[in-house]
């Protein structure tokens, strides 16, 4: 049984995807701690839209994360990322395979650990939708549920110069 937040949650990404036609697609951000229950919300809006019929191809960072979703898929496959993740980095899908035609399929795209993820991955995420669904809005019209705990994620400093004083 969802809480009261995760119901919230739900409920207002539910009623968006009702509303959402395939030239717009919406995009959530589910923050959580780690035993907050986003898992579970995960696994429940997916057995919600499948119930409905809607497709949900559900991806987390992380092969551990992945294997707490249905599917356990981790973001690099359905989407065939390289490893390393770089700034040029895009999907090896091409248009007219099965793997396509799955994801042109799907309708809400559910993605765990998102924050840990490079942005390249998002980013060559997106340009691969646009370019399948022949559509130029963010992630080609499909709706995306992403989550994760940005507490989780490191600080970055690019080009960090120490000064040593005796």
């Amino acid at each position: 049984m969802l809480n009261q937040d995760q119901r919230s949650a739900a409920d207002a990404i539910r009623a968006a995807h009702h509303k959402q036609s395939t030239t717009a697609g919406s995009c959530f951000f589910i923050d959580g701690r780690g035993g907050t229950g986003t898992t579970y919300l995960y696994n429940t809006l997916y057995d919600l839209f499948m119930g409905q019929g809607v497709y949900v191809m559900p991806v987390a960072w992380t092969g551990i994360a992945a294997s707490l979703l249905p599917e356990e898929r981790t973001a690099h496959s359905p989407f065939k990322l390289p490893v390393p993740i770089l700034e040029t980095s895009a999907s090896s899908i091409r248009s007219n395979s099965m793997e396509a035609e799955q994801i042109r399929k799907t309708e809400v795209f559910i993605w765990d650990e998102e924050p840990i993820a490079p942005s390249y991955a998002l980013k060559a995420i997106d340009i691969f939708l646009r370019d399948l669904m022949n559509i130029n809005v963010p992630f080609g019209g499909k709706m995306m549920i992403l989550g994760g705990d940005f507490r989780q994620v490191l600080p970055f400093v690019s080009a960090l110069k120490t000064d040593l004083q005796s």
